[in-house]
């Protein structure tokens, strides 16, 4: 057995997805009773390597040198880390427009080099969202970012010199990630960032009002303008909202393509388009008193009920889907339906408990259902099938 020498046949797709060519070599990567076989191209590696630390490091410099002239003008002795004016205002704004400028230009590049014309024209038709998913996201993550930072360093002065390094830190950091989040971009990366993006921000929300007892009065509270820092609660809606719908296009579009014409994904791919949009109306129309009040619980209440309807009938919408999940769903549906019969019912439930156990439940199960999606159509799309030949 020792001696015997193997081959393998890669199909078609396969080859025309990773552009190689005769003669190519390859690393095979054993792990975990698994292998990947993958192309040898150290030398290509090496050159992305050093066009991605030129992409982040020329608009940093750029930037801390534009940051050190307005400093000398300014004629500051001491420039503050936070606050009015600051290393984290030039940070947020000039980090911002660099960052965003990265990221645009590295995921249109890599949207050139696609050799699938599907891919790149949904790729194209999806950027606009994408974009300002991101633009959001960073400018979120930034003001926390600095909120907390200031919390610790209160007060904390530096001079011109020592400013500038702080600024070219922080900007290289957030210009770097921003490239390196451009490289990743796929279904699973986003469903993690959408789950990050809901979880964090809603438990910022959450401790940044904890003295104000928030749960005395509604979930929705956290976004109203009697809280502190409310935007860090819409926001999260709203960011989680627009990935929510971008998702779902990157999902449902190689779907469609590979079943084209099935009004039951039809169907399914409005629910979900229909449940992004609400959850994205909640964040944008906060529970204050009057018209706002109403629009808003209008969106939460259509936003249980798309949810609910594609829940009690996901057997017939997505018949492929495992057992496992069909017991969840009605599981689920079932427990909206005790949480609502406890609090409109018998009047057991607060508001505050209501809306945390209606939400948790439904967007979980949405998220779980994103998963099964991704599961059985967009791997097996990516899936090819070859034989092992021994020569000898």
């Amino acid at each position: 057995m020792a001696n015997k020498r193997f081959e393998i046949e890669l199909p078609k797709e396969a080859v025309d997805e990773l552009h190689l060519k005769d003669g190519e070599q390859f690393d095979i990567q054993v792990s975990n009773q698994a292998f990947k076989v993958l192309p040898n191209r150290k030398t290509e590696q090496n050159q992305n390597q050093q066009l991605s630390i030129r992409r982040f490091l020329i608009p940093s410099i750029l930037a801390s040198a534009f940051f050190a002239f307005f400093t000398i003008w300014q004629n500051e002795n001491l420039v503050p880390l936070t606050g009015t004016n600051s290393i984290a205002t030039w940070v947020i704004f000039l980090g911002e427009i660099t960052g965003m400028a990265t990221f645009m230009y590295t995921h249109l590049q890599s949207i050139r080099i696609m050799v699938d014309p599907v891919k790149k024209k949904v790729a194209r038709r999806l950027a606009p969202t994408l974009f300002f998913s991101f633009a959001l996201i960073q400018a979120f993550t930034s003001v926390a970012l600095f909120w907390a930072i200031g919390y610790l360093f209160q007060a904390a002065s530096f001079d011109s010199l020592t400013a500038t390094l702080i600024f070219f830190i922080f900007i290289s950091v957030e210009n770097y990630v921003m490239i390196y989040s451009a490289t990743l971009i796929s279904t699973t990366f986003m469903m993690f960032l959408l789950i990050i993006t809901i979880v964090c921000g809603v438990l910022v929300a959450m401790v940044t009002n904890s003295r104000l007892l928030w749960w005395q009065h509604n979930f929705s509270f956290l976004g109203t303008a009697k809280a502190d820092f409310s935007w860090t609660f819409n926001a999260t809606l709203m960011v989680a909202g627009l990935l929510w719908a971008t998702l779902i296009d990157y999902l449902f579009v190689p779907i469609q393509n590979r079943i084209p014409r099935n009004w039951r994904l039809i169907l399914l791919r409005a629910f979900l388009t229909f449940d992004a949009l609400c959850l994205f109306a909640i964040g944008a129309l906060p529970n204050d008193p009057g018209i706002l009040h109403i629009a808003h619980d209008t969106a939460a209440n259509f936003l249980i009920l798309g949810t609910g309807l594609p829940m009690i009938s996901i057997r017939f919408l997505l018949p492929n889907a495992s057992r496992e999940f069909f017991i969840f769903s009605f599981s689920t549906a079932i427990g909206m339906l005790l949480s609502s019969l406890l609090f409109y019912g018998i009047h057991y439930f607060s508001l505050t408990a209501f809306e945390i156990f209606v939400l948790t439940m439904g967007i979980s199960w949405l998220l779980l259902l994103m998963q099964n999606i991704h599961e059985l159509y967009e791997i097996k799309d990516n899936t090819y099938s070859f034989t092992l030949k021994a020569l000898n």
